[in-house]
């Protein structure tokens, strides 16, 4: 299976995750594609067995699509735990990389799941992460912040390639404090290591926080 079609396949599980099924502009926006180009890919998927097409709803993997799209996760916690735990990357830095990386062979990646002795990965596939029940209670998505006001990001409910890019590139780490400029039609208008960053609401949904005290 080549990696583009493995993009779309997680594309579609991360979506359809965050907002119940996946639409095709969605689709286009995360993998920086024309429309017309992702609706002939994904009736070559509907062919192949790994999504179910809705006309005027959208897309969800099968069982078969789901299958892949969790063992492509596995390959990406691992790389995760990797640069985290072994090379020392922040976990926001290391959500990046692993997006990049989760294409290597499988063979690679369990060599690399051996060496660092078979760490649990409940926490790293978890859309939740690392947080205990009564915690995810003091947090909130990013769409239900208020102006002025600073906050921690805590997790990533699914991690868009958009936002993990806005993040990147904003040399946002962990803990990732941002200040929030406004709301508007565009999207969340946040300061990020005094970078500008609007993330459209659809983003925002993806993205928990936590209020903390502007300077901490």
């Amino acid at each position: 299976m080549s990696e583009s079609i493995e993009d779309y396949i997680l594309t579609v599980y991360r979506l359809e995750k965050l907002c119940g099924v996946a639409k095709t502009s969605q689709i286009s926006r995360e993998l920086n594609l024309r429309e017309g180009t992702v609706s002939k890919v994904l009736r070559k998927l509907r062919d192949e067995g790994f999504v179910v097409l809705s006309r005027y709803r959208g897309v969800k993997l099968s069982d078969l699509g789901r299958e892949v799209a969790e063992r492509i996760l596995r390959k990406h916690a691992i790389i995760e735990v990797f640069l985290t735990d072994f090379l020392g990357f922040d976990k926001l830095k290391a959500h990046y990389l692993a997006d990049k990386m989760e294409h290597l062979p499988d063979e690679v990646v369990e060599a690399i799941y051996h060496k660092l002795g078979k760490p649990s990965l409940r926490h790293h596939i978890s859309f939740v992460r690392e947080l205990s029940e009564e915690d995810y209670k003091r947090v909130i998505p990013l769409t239900k912040v208020a102006p002025n006001k600073c906050y921690v990001v805590t997790h990533l409910y699914v991690e868009l390639s958009t936002v993990l890019e806005k993040l990147s590139k904003s040399n946002c780490g962990y803990p990732c404090v941002i200040r929030v400029e406004g709301l508007g039609s565009k999207g969340v208008s946040v300061s990020v290591s005094g970078v500008e960053v609007v993330f459209t609401y659809q983003e925002g949904e993806s993205i928990f926080v936590k209020e903390v005290q502007c300077g901490e």
